[in-house]
């Protein structure tokens, strides 16, 4: 299965994964909640070609790299630029029933680069939600198809509520989570946070 989008318009995850597409002839189908959404073939704003596809073991490389070359602004919350060993393997080992964490790359093999990841976990009714891009692919579309190819996978596989929260000077995250459609309020905590949730 191959497809190619250019904008951020929803997109039916539950039949890309139920197939598995080996290159074989097969009529081996897995329900949607023992096999996570195949790659996803995708474009920039500006015609740049990426790929979305679910994390992996082996991606503990890439997103330590991924990790350490985002600036302050674009690191998510509580998360050091220099993830122990234990966390990044936490990150890239995904339980696809409770969790899912989509990664966008570009490159081919082992030379792939991790250019995106948006992520949801936690209660399974109620989840967090974290996205974060690399700060040189912001504003070009890549957070926003991250998240709405996560939105229905976690529809899908119970999640009623994915929520987040941000700094209230962090524009390019209220202006991400506003075309996402989601609910912003100030933090009755901490007025330096904003709260945004969407029901799925």
């Amino acid at each position: 299965m191959e497809s190619r989008t250019r904008c951020a318009d929803p997109i039916d995850m539950t039949s890309a994964a139920q197939t598995i597409d080996t290159g074989v002839s097969t009529n081996r189908t897995l329900p949607a909640d023992v096999f996570p959404p195949l790659p996803h073939h995708c474009e920039t704003r500006d015609g740049i070609r990426y790929q979305v596809r679910p994390a992996a073991p082996d991606d503990a490389d890439r997103q330590h790299r991924f990790m350490k070359g985002l600036s302050e602004s674009s690191r998510v919350t509580g998360l050091s630029h220099e993830p122990s060993a234990g966390l990044l393997n936490r990150l890239v080992r995904t339980d696809y029933r409770r969790e899912m964490a989509l990664v966008a790359v570009v490159g081919e093999g082992t030379a792939q680069t991790i250019i995106g990841v948006a992520r949801y976990g936690g209660n399974p009714a109620f989840c967090e939600l974290a996205i974060a891009v690399a700060d040189e692919w912001q504003s070009r579309g890549v957070g926003s198809t991250l998240t709405r190819l996560l939105f229905p996978y976690a529809k899908t596989h119970g999640v009623r509520r994915l929520y987040c929260r941000t700094a209230a000077n962090n524009l390019r995250m209220l202006k991400l989570a506003n075309h996402l459609q989601m609910t912003l309020r100030r933090s009755s905590e901490d007025a330096a946070i904003v709260e945004a949730w969407r029901t799925l």
